[in-house]
């Protein structure tokens, strides 16, 4: 779906008043590709619609700062041979968006209540760079403590729901409380570990 036209208007506006850096940009445009990749397999692995439906909000932020992109660069060109040399700067923005729209159809079986092959789940869980999901219980001994500490930055919390709410990426200093349901991104190895710290 292309990006409404009144929040092209919005961003053209935007554009005027502030200029943005284009490395910025595709910095920003590579971690939501980033986000997209983690929130899309744990919405696959857990059959979560509203994960799934974030996804497509990561997506038309992708399309935004792609557009973004796009006018900065050309107005940035004063003549042929940098409008040139701008081109694959919009190509490799082009590519990153492309990442979200790959995830978006990933999920897409989620939002419409297909589960996925069993084979799906066992290949996910089995990479090297693995997601799992604990619920913390009452009376663990991980409740009060941060995010940090528990993780020790050996992993990612990719996302907290708390009475149904979700946070994403929540912030490190977020502490833990019973009954929240974390979900944790990284190696096999430390992941399973911080895993298992949650669970005491």
């Amino acid at each position: 779906m292309e990006m409404q036209m009144y929040k092209k208007k919005e961003i053209l506006e935007d554009i005027t008043g502030k200029r943005r850096n284009v490395i910025d940009l595709i910095v920003e445009m590579k971690d939501l590709a980033g986000r997209a990749i983690d929130l899309g397999f744990s919405a696959l692995l857990l059959q979560d619609k509203k994960l799934a439906e974030k996804i497509m909000e990561l997506k038309e932020e992708m399309e935004i700062k792609q557009y973004e992109i796009e006018i900065e660069c050309m107005l940035a060109a004063s003549n042929v041979e940098q409008a040139l040399g701008l081109t694959s700067v919009m190509r490799v923005a082009s590519a990153v968006a492309d990442i979200s729209d790959a995830v978006n159809e990933i999920t897409d079986g989620v939002l419409r209540g297909i589960p996925p092959h069993p084979t799906i789940k066992e290949a996910l869980k089995a990479a090297a760079e693995t997601i799992d999901s604990v619920n913390v219980k009452k009376g663990s001994k991980t409740v009060g403590k941060t995010i940090e500490e528990v993780t020790k930055g050996l992993v990612k919390v990719i996302g907290l729901k708390r009475e149904d709410i979700w946070s994403y990426q929540p912030n490190p200093e977020e502490r833990i409380k019973s009954k929240d349901f974390l979900i944790v991104s990284g190696s096999k190895g430390r992941v399973h570990e911080v895993i298992k710290e949650l669970k005491k």
